[in-house]
């Protein structure tokens, strides 16, 4: 059978050329880990000498025009139950993604429907070995060349090259038709996962458009890489990461990621996750998917795995839940969802936190939590607290300045957290940026430059000629389109 007799191994003579590396891991813990920690997160990796890298956890791709910017020690928080975290770089051209399912301590347990993810791979691995086998009957190749052969639509082209000691197979698939066999659970019969053998046979039929490449030495050791856009029952895409070993599967999986599905009671993993699935059996890697008996009993229209009786905004998709006044009405569809975004005039900049560090951004997100503040009480005075992390703005620095802007624990009594919100007309009253953030302590404002840094220094309230470096403007919830709070 073709999977056990991947590529052929050539006598090959020619020396050098790059072997064929799998993506370069950008997560850690890798992607398909569950998470366990008191204080779940996960860090980016292997980008040091990359800048601006963009993140989002929602489900929603980065957007380079409008970033989220990572934390600058480059971890990245996780909520409880799954968590889909996509970053960006070099100007958005370059991608990764990874998942996880948090069960730390004081997280409750997530009732979400299965995905049919798995679904996917089991029919596109089929699809695949019998669409390969028909170019060769099932046979590797003697040596270089170029075969080609139909599928039930469209068309599959192989070549085999020389690179170096080793064989490359490009396999080039062009709305090319396969349909494969899958045993799905029956819910008909056993809608409540009672019998974990009750199956049925489904039909699944899908169109593939992408290429996968195979590059192993003259032992017939390497690995499978490439993605595959996906079409027909599914809408999404496969992307492998196969180890060769002795000319055969030994080792590695899937990547599959689904919008559609032909499944009635599942759904794919939330916002077109990229879940992997070990060879040979398929598992899910990690066990991060829903287990048997976690099945929704009721409708979730908008797709996110929580069902609609439990699902805080059942028209927005958001499988994470966020809340940030807790007042049950999720922060993707609440009008007021509690919090603010802090906007300088000077460059559009907005106050974000990280750690213990205050800084201004260059793009304004309300998506991005950093960039969440909730407004407090702090003696008669306002607190900004950073939106779930128990952490407010103070001041650090001596009695004469310059003070730097640091996040630290909420304390409503300690002056250097008091903020008094002024009114500022000097150059001019600017109703999208009507305020300055007056210290309560020390006798200074918050000021950004053009190096992001947020700080003070004595006295630099009125000073002239910079005022635009010390102009806010508040939006509830973050709506930059919306008016300013006034003074």
């Amino acid at each position: 059978m073709w999977p056990s007799r991947l590529l052929l191994c050539l006598a090959l003579v020619a020396c050098g050329g790059e072997r064929l590396e799998l993506p370069e891991d950008h997560f850690d813990p890798g992607t398909g880990t569950v998470i366990t920690d008191a204080d779940p997160a996960v860090s980016v990796i292997n980008l040091d000498d990359v800048g601006q890298i963009c993140v989002t956890t929602d489900g929603s791709e980065p957007d380079w025009s409008n970033c989220s910017p990572l934390a600058e020690d480059r971890r990245v928080p996780l909520a409880c139950g799954f968590n889909l975290v996509q970053i960006a770089w070099n100007e958005g051209t370059e991608t990764d993604s990874a998942n996880y399912q948090v069960e730390s301590p004081g997280c409750e347990d997530v009732v979400v429907p299965l995905w049919a993810n798995d679904e996917l791979v089991k029919a596109f691995v089929p699809i695949k070995d019998d669409i390969q086998c028909r170019m060769n009957n099932c046979e590797n190749p003697s040596g270089t060349g170029n075969w080609s052969a139909n599928c039930d639509s469209g068309s599959v082209a192989w070549n085999v090259s020389l690179s170096g000691t080793r064989a490359i197979s490009e396999f080039t698939y062009s709305a090319c038709e396969g349909t494969a066999t899958v045993a799905v659970h029956d819910y008909v019969n056993d809608p409540n996962w009672d019998d974990e053998n009750a199956t049925v046979d489904l039909d699944i039929t899908l169109v593939l458009d992408g290429v996968i490449r195979q590059d192993t030495n003259f032992s017939g050791n390497g690995n499978e890489g490439g993605t595959v856009d996906i079409s027909g029952d599914f809408t999404g895409k496969v992307e492998s990461r196969i180890e060769i070993v002795n000319k055969a599967r030994g080792g590695g999986g899937f990547l599959a990621g689904c919008t559609v599905d032909p499944l009635d009671d599942e759904v794919c993993a939330p916002g077109g996750a990229m879940i992997l699935y070990d060879f040979p059996d398929w598992s899910c890697h990690g066990a991060i998917c829903p287990e048997p008996g976690q099945i929704l009993t009721g409708p979730d229209g908008d797709n996110d795995g929580v069902a609609d009786d439990e699902d805080n905004c059942p028209e927005w998709p958001n499988p994470l839940q966020e809340d940030v006044d807790e007042d049950g009405i999720g922060d993707a569809c609440d009008d007021d969802p509690g919090f603010y975004g802090i906007r300088f005039k000077s460059g559009e900049r907005c106050l974000a936190g990280s750690g213990a560090d205050v800084s201004s951004t260059t793009t304004c997100d309300s998506g991005a939590a950093e960039q969440r503040w909730v407004m407090r009480d702090h003696g008669g005075h306002s607190g900004f607290e950073l939106a779930g992390t128990g952490t407010c703005i103070g001041t650090s620095g001596g009695w004469l300045g310059p003070w730097d802007l640091v996040l630290e624990a909420c304390n409503p009594d300690k002056a250097e957290q008091q903020w008094d919100l002024e009114t500022y007309d000097q150059g001019g009253l600017d109703a999208s940026y009507p305020m300055r953030m007056h210290n309560v302590a020390d006798n200074f404002c918050a000021y950004t430059d053009f190096t992001n840094n947020v700080f003070g220094t004595a006295g630099n309230c009125g000073l002239a000629g910079t005022e635009n470096g010390r102009k806010i403007g508040i939006y509830a919830g973050g709506d930059y389109t919306g008016t300013a709070l006034q003074p």
